[in-house]
């Protein structure tokens, strides 16, 4: 059956989550001595930020300050004006905006009481709403594990800082819907084939089963900080898409879904009690998600922060000093012979499917599995090495205390393919 409704094509994005060593690169271009007064200039306008601003006014602040910032960085920083292509320095404007903001974010994010307020009532709303189905939202059945990765990254957008990188998240729950109209088609006789107008059915459905934390301040902060200029094209379509996904949520009813009153208000009323039970009984409070307090301070940017907090307060006095060492490099640094020996067997029978993949935009959704399972053995080989297992773990086993799981930190989350 063909559709009317077109959906964008895919396409690269230009803020560097997909490009080779985009925001690590430009990190490492601030190190050049003629950034130090941008980082001095950066790190001021961060410490001086004024709180209590309206969304409207904070983000023309910051809006007219990094566009100020952009001429100085690609005319008076020596690697940044030699970025003479056009996407190199569409990259590097990305890089300015998701520094800037990631150190910002406690400033600006939920700013507005109402914005709490509605996050309170969107999230109890969905709870609610958890019996809804596919016959509901009028769209033909579809295999649910095929949506899960798209409801996976929908719940991890309140763990990223940057409106960039809480746009690919996004950007990949929508290319995953996409993907599933693309190949779900049903041969049962009397039964329409999905079609691009069950898009937004398959987002609202996507959107019920993640229930993000915080999902309207999120959404807010990306439309109110995502610089205008580069709020277009697919990233301006799939945000609107998630808008009326929300918009549909808030206002749904009986008659919408096509139930009676009476089991309507029961059905809401069971899901509900069924959610709270459920958060009762999770350590973290809130099932599978992550705690309001971990979630977005301690993901997008908390590897690069002492680093890059270390570069801006060394700007006054020269070259930065050698930083005290870690744990896991001191641990490294005392290994015995058998230990080293052993670490070095353990290294060479890692696999290393992946190092040569330089961008995200090299990776499928098929790999992601793969590349986490690759990630995880690392870990917890560095985990065996800061805890003096190495010994007690010959046999290349998992250690169960190890936890590993997305993207690693400082780049943003890895844009699906």
């Amino acid at each position: 059956m063909e559709s009317s409704t077109s959906l964008p094509s895919s396409k690269e994005r230009g803020d560097g989550t997909s490009q080779p060593h985009g925001y690590a690169r430009f990190r490492e271009l601030l190190k050049h001595p003629s950034a130090v007064s941008l980082l001095q200039t950066l790190a001021k306008f961060v410490n001086t930020f004024p709180t209590g601003l309206s969304k409207v006014d904070a983000s023309s602040r910051v809006h007219k300050f990094l566009k100020a910032q952009e001429a100085v960085m690609f005319n008076d920083i020596v690697p940044f004006a030699e970025e003479t292509d056009e996407e190199s320095q569409k990259c590097a404007a990305e890089g300015l905006e998701k520094f800037l903001i990631s150190r910002l974010h406690q400033k600006l994010f939920g700013i507005d009481e109402d914005d709490r307020l509605e996050d309170q009532r969107l999230r109890e709303r969905i709870c609610g709403l958890s019996w809804v189905s596919f016959e509901h939202l009028g769209v033909p059945p579809v295999d649910e594990q095929m949506l899960s990765l798209a409801v996976g990254q929908l719940r991890s957008v309140d763990t990223y800082k940057a409106p960039s990188d809480k746009l690919v998240v996004i950007m990949n729950a929508a290319k995953v819907i996409n993907d599933v109209l693309k190949r779900s088609l049903d041969a049962g006789s009397g039964v329409r084939h999905l079609s691009a107008d069950d898009f937004l059915p398959l987002l609202i459905f996507c959107v019920i089963k993640a229930n993000p934390p915080r999902l309207h301040s999120n959404v807010e902060f990306v439309a109110t900080f995502r610089h205008p200029s580069r709020l277009n094209g697919e990233d301006a379509y799939f945000l609107t898409a998630l808008q009326s996904a929300i918009a549909f949520v808030r206002e749904s009813s009986a008659k919408v879904f096509e139930v009676s009153e009476e089991d309507y208000r029961r059905l809401c009323s069971e899901s509900r009690t069924a959610a709270h039970e459920g958060m009762q009984s999770s350590p973290e409070g809130d099932g599978s998600r992550p705690s309001p307090s971990a979630s977005p301070e301690a993901k997008d940017d908390e590897n690069n922060d002492e680093e890059d907090e270390e570069a801006e307060n060394s700007t006054s006095s020269g070259p930065r000093g050698a930083r005290p060492p870690t744990s896991l490099e001191m641990k490294a640094a005392s290994l015995g012979e058998e230990e080293r020996r052993t670490l070095a067997d353990k290294v060479q029978s890692l696999n290393w499917s992946y190092e040569a993949t330089l961008a995200a935009r090299d990776l499928r959704v098929s790999a992601i599995p793969g590349l986490l399972r690759e990630y995880k053995e690392m870990a917890t080989l560095l985990r065996q090495v800061e805890k003096g297992l190495l010994l007690c773990n010959k046999d290349g086993k998992d250690d169960k205390d190890v936890v590993c799981s997305g993207s690693a930190k400082g780049e943003g989350p890895p844009l699906v393919s």
